[in-house]
């Protein structure tokens, strides 16, 4: 059964949400919602004109949108359904969240549905989560998602349904996807192997046994020339991830936003104590097969293709150099329509059917308009 829904892109005003909203309020559907951290104050406006008009709503934050293959702070993504797909929003994420998952995904009736997660990308125990899902619910979905929240990784809500607006919790949706879903980074594994010896949660606080800002500043000086020093942490730290080396799975990328006094340095989305990891070098536009392999999963379609960009692979880039990767992958795909946002940690299906985090990564799914 292929995803049906009408895309716009509108103001955030009363006159002209309901415009957009009037051809779903006829057929009783819904809606899922994309928003940049610039517009978040208009989130109680659409909340209230979806409530109105008897409309079920879903959405999220994020840093930015992407309209027709270039960035935009302003405006919302209204991705209209005339039948609402299945949708939770889940917060606090106490142990107990996962009971209902199990019956859920079985209630939709599809077999092997996409569950596409949007967490709340502050959560630091991130990748502990999707494989605590993993376990509960098998191989019995197909896994991707694209994580929200601030840019600058400052705790606000982010996820919202018509009546709440939470943090630190995670907006789950089924779609009915057999074809036309892709993840990639691009990113090649050097040969440096180092074990992550002490972790907690999204904080690695020693590799080789050595203080873990100290082991990363020795590796980027004898492996790529750089003079890391404090000052200098934020000018490479993007484009000098970390790579969790995991099994049959896309190397899964950790990109460092911050380091402490004690040494520990904190990354976008948890590490496995124990796990090994490699520093890689952020390839530049041209520099890896990322899109070219996309474009080859999803095939040719004119068909819109919502894409997640992460946000630290854009800051990597640069804006420019980001537009340009984006406008290569609608020619290589041929669609007429890009949309979608920047992202803040993704999410894939590993080789074994198991959820797989990212940082670094393109997630796309190829829309059929109704």
């Amino acid at each position: 059964m292929p995803l049906r829904v009408s895309p716009v892109h509108a103001p955030l005003t009363e006159a002209r949400l309901d415009e957009a909203l009037a051809r779903v309020a006829a057929t009783s559907g819904g809606v899922i919602a994309l928003l940049p951290e610039a517009e978040r104050g208009s989130v109680p406006l659409l909340q209230d004109r979806c409530r109105k008009l008897g409309i079920a709503l879903a959405g999220a934050i994020y840093p930015a949108l992407i309209v027709q293959g270039r960035e935009c702070r302003s405006g919302v993504w209204l991705l209209r359904f005339a039948s609402m797909p299945p949708v939770r929003l889940e917060s606090g994420l106490t142990s107990d969240w996962l009971d209902g998952l199990p019956g859920w995904v079985a209630a939709s009736g599809w077999a092997e549905p996409v569950l596409f997660s949007v967490f709340d990308a502050c959560l630091p125990n991130l990748y502990s989560l999707l494989r605590q899902m993993g376990e509960r619910l098998d191989d019995s979905v197909v896994y991707a998602g694209a994580n929200a929240g601030s840019e600058s990784f400052q705790p606000m809500p982010c996820l919202f349904d018509a009546e709440r607006m939470v943090a630190d919790g995670v907006l789950l949706a089924l779609l009915p996807l057999k074809d036309g879903l892709a993840v990639e980074h691009g990113y090649a594994v050097p040969t440096r192997i180092m074990r992550i010896t002490r972790a907690s949660g999204n904080r690695i606080q020693a590799l080789d046994d050595l203080p873990a800002f100290q082991a990363y500043a020795a590796a980027l000086a004898e492996d790529y020339g750089i003079d890391l020093t404090a000052d200098s942490f934020y000018q490479h730290a993007v484009h000098y991830p970390f790579a969790v080396l995991a099994d049959d799975s896309l190397v899964q990328v950790r990109i460092p936003v911050a380091f402490g006094d004690d040494g520990a340095m904190h990354c976008v989305g948890d590490v496995p104590e124990g796990g090994l990891v490699v520093i890689i070098r952020a390839p530049d536009v041209g520099e890896s097969d990322c899109i070219p392999h996309l474009a080859r999963h999803l095939g040719q379609r004119p068909a819109p293709l919502l894409t997640f960009y992460c946000a630290g692979r854009r800051m990597h880039l640069g804006e420019e150099s980001a537009g340009r990767e984006m406008a290569e992958l609608a020619r290589l795909s041929a669609t007429e329509a890009l949309i979608g946002a920047l992202s803040l940690g993704e999410v894939s299906t590993d080789g074994q059917g198991r959820p797989a985090f990212h940082n670094a990564a393109l997630v796309c799914l190829r829309l059929q308009e109704s």
